[in-house]
């Protein structure tokens, strides 16, 4: 009896919870934010711009972010990149949110450092963004308007 009830839980676990699914809820602001990771492969790769900041998204769900800008740091906090997981939001029936604009659409990524505080002057472990995807089918990153996907 034990056995088959130890059985069926695993089989509803593997139901209720694919192996393939790539979802994962990041803490952001003493909340749970459910994302994913499982995104079109358009959206995989580094965006740039001029100077040194850029932002990369592997299709693992891993990545790294690195500020142009690097303001009022904590003492002790490093201009290095900030290794982070990512996801992008979804809402209540598990769908990607997506907000139409003017120039196309946005798309809210969640970021978390993998390394303690590592935004805002390591003052954050999360950092919501956006992706921004233009009607000319360039993508760019929200909070640097001068990344581009390269």
């Amino acid at each position: 009896m034990l056995k088959s009830l130890f059985t069926l839980s695993i089989l509803f676990s593997l139901l209720v919870f694919p192996e393939n699914e790539k979802k994962r809820a990041i803490m952001h602001n003493g909340s749970e934010v459910m994302t994913t990771y499982e995104v079109d492969r358009k959206f995989f790769g580094i965006y740039k711009g001029p100077r040194k900041g850029y932002l990369e998204l592997k299709e693992d769900g891993t990545g790294t972010y690195h500020y142009d800008v690097f303001a009022f740091p904590l003492q002790g906090c490093k201009y290095d990149p900030i290794p982070i997981i990512w996801g992008f939001l979804l809402d209540e029936k598990g769908k990607i949110l997506r907000y139409d604009r003017e120039y196309g659409y946005s798309y809210p990524i969640l970021m978390e450092s993998t390394q303690g505080p590592g935004f805002k002057g390591c003052r954050e472990g999360t950092l919501l963004d956006f992706i921004m995807v233009y009607k000319d089918g360039s993508f760019g990153v929200s909070s640097s308007d001068d990344w581009v996907k390269k």
